[in-house]
């Protein structure tokens, strides 16, 4: 359901700060420290080596990309679809006036099988961030397909590439949405989890990152309620008392890095603290920026298919054991208890994909993730 408001009182003009999420002191909000990786020398990691960033004009890999180009990296490879993205990142490179680390903007779809090895066999990364994916909750409940494409085979061919390579290290990003999904992007990042987990390369770690929502990140509400408040209109909302978990931008990039000190393949999540409902997200954006936040300021538009009330970040079948470092545990008991029947199952939901098929779809994802539970939206548009 949703409501006609009245519009939010303006008390000062919003700064420019409003376009820079990081601006913000988003300790107070989330009531906890703020993670740092200073527990990990993560320079010493990532010195004179080759680091592929796929994704890299996404929010995160921007973020992290921004952060080792200032380390003592060798080579930075930064890999996306998007040209306008490279181009934006290339312009922050070049304002930095430095001449290492070596860059590489390599414009490539992780898709794209022939010039995803040519990269791996012409710069020979020796620690890959895989960052790359669809995100976007509600609009992939209509796209199954393509989000199955790029979050399972996309991540698949990258996995097989740094299985014949030398690569050292594999970090991929998961979701606490991927735990008991109501969602195409929720089981298509399990499924990747999966396969990160299903992986015996003989030489790199693997690792998967289960990241709750990240502040600023695009498409996520933080940057929606900012645009609401510079255009002076009320706050859309689906539920308030809809509860998240929440890292900054500059956390999740320090998560990343901090997960290179892991010695084993791993699924590792972060202390991210309790969960915090989207109306206080609300009324401490309203605070922070000194707007009047009267009765009905808010429109609530209620839950979309695949959004869940509050997100989980544990199996019943998992539990945490100690990390590599204090602020990141090891998730346990996450295994693959069949890889030869998880790989039969992989194998047939992307002949389906490939194919262009849908009919069997949920059918197949439940094979692999049976805690899978569609949505009215993805059984209408399959129907």
């Amino acid at each position: 359901m949703s409501f006609i408001t009245r519009p939010i009182v303006e008390l000062r003009p919003l700064p420019a700060m409003l376009a820079n999420t990081g601006a913000i002191e988003w300790s107070r909000f989330l009531d906890r420290p703020v993670i740092n990786s200073t527990c990990f020398d993560c320079d010493a990691a990532v010195a004179g080596k080759t680091v592929l960033i796929t994704g890299a004009a996404g929010s995160i890999g921007s973020a992290l990309a921004r952060r080792l180009m200032d380390a003592p990296v060798d080579t930075l490879l930064l890999l996306d679809c998007s040209l306008p993205g490279l181009q934006a990142l290339c312009r922050k490179y070049v304002e930095r006036l430095a001449k290492s680390p070596r860059v590489e903007f390599l414009q490539t779809d992780i898709l794209s099988e022939g010039e995803l090895q040519d990269t791996f066999l012409k710069h020979r990364p020796q620690i890959v961030f895989h960052t790359a994916a669809l995100k976007h909750l509600a609009a992939l409940e209509r796209a199954p397909v393509n989000a199955i494409k790029t979050n399972v085979l996309g991540t698949l061919r990258l996995l097989e590439l740094v299985d014949s390579s030398d690569v050292e290290c594999f970090v991929n990003i998961s979701t606490d949405k991927a735990v008991n999904p109501i969602s195409i992007l929720g089981v298509s990042k399990r499924i990747a989890e999966l396969l990160v987990l299903s992986m015996e390369s003989s030489g790199a770690r693997m690792v998967s990152l289960r990241l709750g929502n990240v502040l600023g990140s695009s498409g996520s509400v933080v940057p929606l309620f900012l645009r609401s408040l510079q255009n002076n209109q009320p706050l859309k909302i689906t539920d308030p008392q809809a509860s998240r978990y929440f890292v900054t931008m500059d956390e999740a990039v320090s998560l990343l890095l901090a997960s290179l000190a892991v010695s084993d393949n791993s699924l590792l999540l972060p202390a991210m603290g309790a969960p915090r409902r989207i109306g206080d997200l609300a009324a401490f954006l309203l605070n922070e920026f000194q707007c009047v936040f009267p009765d009905k300021s808010l429109t609530v538009t209620g839950l979309r298919d695949g959004e869940k009330r509050a997100e989980q970040l544990l199996y019943q079948h998992e539990y945490l054991g100690a990390g590599p470092v204090p602020h990141l545990r090891r998730i346990l008991n996450s295994r693959v208890p069949d890889r030869d029947e998880f790989a039969e199952n992989v194998g047939r939901l992307l002949e389906l994909i490939v194919e262009g098929g849908t009919t069997g779809l949920i059918e197949a994802l439940s094979r692999i993730v049976p805690e899978f539970t569609a949505s009215p939206a993805l059984q209408s548009y399959l129907r």
